[in-house]
Parts: C-alpha cells; sequence; structure tokens
C-alpha cells in the first residue's frame, strides 16, 4: 500500500477543486463585467446619437468657450423642419400596373418632368414608357389596356437605373453591363412612342450605379461601380418630322460631348445635383463623407463629413453606406438612405444633419430608396421587413405609415420616384407591379 502516493493524489484532487472553484467565481465575475460593459456601451451609443441629433442647435457651451460669437449662430438658421406637415401626402395607391416587364421584375422607375410619362427598367432587359394616366380612366381594363399599349424597348442588358432629361424628350438608362443608352420619345394621342438613339451609348467597366440630369442644362452624371463618374452634355437636333425621328433613331442627330470624368477608389453608389445643377454631389463607398464637385470653378472638390459638424468632421469612419441620395423640393437639402436602417436629412453642402429618420429596416442586403414630398415636409422610402410605404413626418421625426395599407405591394419595394411637380409617387416592386401613388382629397 503506498499511503504517500494515495496522500499525494488526494491533495492534487482537492487542489483542482479549488482550483475549479476559483475559475468559476472568476467567470462570474467576467460575465458581471461584459454586462455592465455592454450596458455602457450601450449607454454611449445613445449618447452620441444624441448628440449627432443636436448637431444642429446652436451651442451655449460653445459661445460661452468663445469658438462662436452669438452673431455667428443667429445668422445661420436652425433649419426648416420646426413644424409637422400638413397631413396631406398619398397614402393610397391609385393605379396598379401589372407585369409591364413580363414575368420578370421591375428594377427602377421615374416620372418625366410633365408626370405624364413613366419609365421602368426591368430584369427582362427592356425600358418601358407608359403613359399611366390612361389607366385611370373608369373602365375594367384599363390597367391591363395601359400595360398593353407601353413602348418597350430592349437593351443591352437589365435596367437597373433610369433618369429623364429635365429639357428635352429623353431618358437615359443604366444596365448591368455598364452601358448607359438613350432613349427619345413623345407622346401623342395618350400613347407613348419611343426609339433607342443608336450609336450614342455611354461606357463602363461595371455596371450603372446612379444617373442624374442636371436641372438646368442637358447634361447627365452618370456613376458606376468601377469608381468611374462620367459627366456628359447630350445636344439634341430638331426634326423636321417627329414619326420619321422616332423611326429607328437615325433622324435623331444627337452629339455626345464629353464634360469631365473622374476616377474615384470605391464605387460611387449615387450621385445628384445641387446649386441649381452648377455643383455635383456623391458619395463613394467605404468614405465617410459627401464629395461636392462645383462645375463653377474647375470641378474644384470639398467634403463634408457624414458624421455630423459635432464631430468637427475629423471622424473618418462610419458604419454605414449611402445607398440614394435625393435633394430637396427647396434644393436646400438632401436626404440619404443609408444600409444601417437610418434616412438622413443633411443641409447641402455641410456637415449639418438636422434629422435623422428610424423605425424601418434596410441593412446592406436591401435596396434603400427614398423620395421626397412635394411640400418637402415628408419622406417616403421603403423596409426590407414588408412591402408597405414608409412614410416619416421629418419635423417630428415620426414614422406615420408603414406595413399593411390599402393597395400596397405584395412584394418588399425595389424602387422609389418622387414627382418634381406634384405629390405623386411611383414605386417598383419584386411582386412585378408599378404603383403609382396620389393624393386623395
Amino acid at each position: 500500500m503506498d499511503l504517500m502516493g494515495d496522500i499525494g493524489a488526494a491533495d492534487q484532487l482537492i487542489s483542482a477543486r479549488m482550483e475549479n472553484k476559483l475559475l468559476k467565481v472568476k467567470v462570474e465575475e467576467l460575465k458581471n463585467k461584459v454586462t455592465e460593459l455592454t450596458l455602457s456601451n450601450a449607454t454611449l451609443l445613445a449618447e452620441v446619437e444624441m448628440y449627432r441629433k443636436d448637431a444642429a442647435l446652436p451651442s451655449f457651451s460653445t459661445m460661452a468657450l468663445g469658438k462662436a460669437s452669438a452673431a455667428e449662430v443667429e445668422q445661420k438658421p436652425l433649419h426648416d423642419f420646426l413644424s409637422s406637415g400638413n397631413g396631406v401626402y398619398p397614402t393610397d395607391a391609385a393605379v396598379s400596373l401589372s407585369n409591364l416587364h413580363g414575368i420578370t421584375n421591375p428594377l427602377c422607375c421615374a416620372l418625366d418632368r410633365s408626370d405624364s410619362v413613366m419609365a421602368t427598367g426591368g430584369a427582362d432587359s427592356y425600358l418601358a414608357l407608359t403613359a399611366w394616366g390612361a389607366a385611370l380612366a373608369p373602365t375594367a381594363n384599363a390597367s391591363v389596356d395601359t400595360v398593353n399599349k407601353a413602348a418597350r424597348i430592349p437593351l443591352s442588358a437589365p435596367v437597373i437605373c433610369v433618369s429623364f432629361s429635365n429639357t428635352d424628350n429623353v431618358v437615359a438608362a443604366g444596365c448591368m453591363d455598364g452601358t448607359v443608352h438613350l432613349i427619345g420619345y413623345k407622346l401623342a394621342l395618350g400613347r407613348v412612342v419611343a426609339t433607342l438613339i443608336s450609336g450614342n451609348d455611354i461606357k463602363f467597366t461595371k455596371y450603372v450605379k446612379s444617373l442624374a440630369w442636371s436641372p438646368s442644362k442637358n447634361m447627365l452624371a452618370s456613376a458606376s461601380a468601377d469608381g468611374t463618374v462620367v459627366l456628359t452634355n447630350v445636344k439634341l437636333g430638331n426634326s423636321e418630322d417627329d414619326d420619321e425621328m422616332m423611326d429607328g433613331g437615325e433622324n435623331y442627330s444627337t452629339i455626345l460631348e464629353p464634360v469631365k470624368s473622374f476616377h474615384l477608389s470605391g464605387a460611387v453608389e449615387t450621385l445628384c445635383f445641387v446649386n441649381d445643377g452648377n455643383v455635383l454631389c456623391l458619395y463613394e463607398r467605404e468614405t465617410s463623407v459627401l464629395t461636392y464637385f462645383d462645375l463653377n470653378d474647375d470641378f474644384a472638390a470639398t467634403s463634408h463629413s457624414l458624421n455630423g459638424s459635432v464631430t468637427g468632421g475629423f471622424d473618418s469612419h462610419v458604419s454605414f453606406a449611402v445607398m440614394q441620395l435625393v435633394l430637396s423640393p427647396n434644393g436646400m437639402y438632401l436626404c440619404a438612405a443609408t444600409d444601417a436602417s437610418r434616412n438622413i436629412i443633411i443641409e447641402v453642402g455641410t456637415s449639418n444633419i438636422v434629422r435623422d429618420l428610424y423605425g424601418h429596416k434596410n441593412d446592406g442586403f436591401s435596396q434603400p430608396r427614398v423620395a421626397w414630398s412635394n411640400s418637402g415636409e415628408y419622406i417616403f422610402g421603403n423596409s426590407q421587413e414588408d412591402s408597405g410605404l414608409c412614410v416619416w413626418d421629418i419635423a417630428s421625426t415620426k414614422l406615420l405609415q408603414t406595413g399593411a395599407h390599402k393597395g400596397q405591394h405584395t412584394g418588399k419595394i425595389r424602387d422609389i420616384f418622387g414627382s418634381k411637380m406634384s405629390d405623386t409617387i411611383v414605386t417598383a416592386s419584386y411582386d412585378k407591379n408599378v404603383k403609382v401613388w396620389l393624393n386623395e382629397f
């Protein structure tokens, strides 16, 4: 019998048990610490968000420290969103057009400057131009007849963005193969006639992300996933015979004049013109700023932080990407739709975040889209959680509408367009439907 060996084994067992007990105590301490840090982190995040929301407010402490005079603060108005909206905005879909792109989904939508012609691009590689107002006729087959009469233009690849010229009857269509096509159209006897303007394509190496026409001149801005931005003047000649002009496009004497190209490191997700078309604003992925190019100052570039003015513009990281920029009706603000369940109202040409809009869900796998009401008091948007049209009151930041409502889509909304001259809203959905939303008085 090895008495010493037995005693040694017993000591080791007791020691192991004590060590295990101490480890359990340590684990509990670490669990409590993790809980404490989690709560602390949540509190800090809430405080950061609060500071960002308050970034537009005049700071008494800043004045007290001598960093800004009272006169300087008074010269800069707070913002235009002090009172809630008047309650007038589209709540129901007045028109529903099914299968404009056959068995495939519509991917983008837009209205021309008169609200008469609607453009939709589809996964079927067609651009459809529709006189959508005919669907309001009090007949049983009005919607079906409207779809059947749409002008359908075959293009080189699925169409993922469309934009109408503000000065001519031309629409640009951006495709997944990196091509931007130009299409001429006219509205005759309630029907759209259109033709592809051949030989005048803009080419990128990757798919087209965004298109925008200047409001003051016939200049087209196009952006690609390859990081390239191209500015092009589009000059259209006059034709003596409109019918002939629409017959193949050979009499549509179009000249494309390259104006400027920018080559950025990351994909350019979205762009738009501001300051009456004199400045181009864009967002480059993996950056924390909006970049502005001044067309009247040799395209001089300036950047403004998306973290708000509270950071002083020195925070070089954001936890979201801006997927769309839409200018407000008064031209003073941008609504930035992000992939972090957050829509941002930001003052043009500054880092001044005026409002943050929450309550929906859009992550990196979604397609965040927004539109302004004509009054500039409401924002329309989509959510990946349901197929409803979201509506926010900007002043109060309240989400007024989402989920189930009359005439809503049965599939998630892929694109939203807001008219520049009325409260007409167009939505394209993965349920193969395009809907037009109108005010009901």
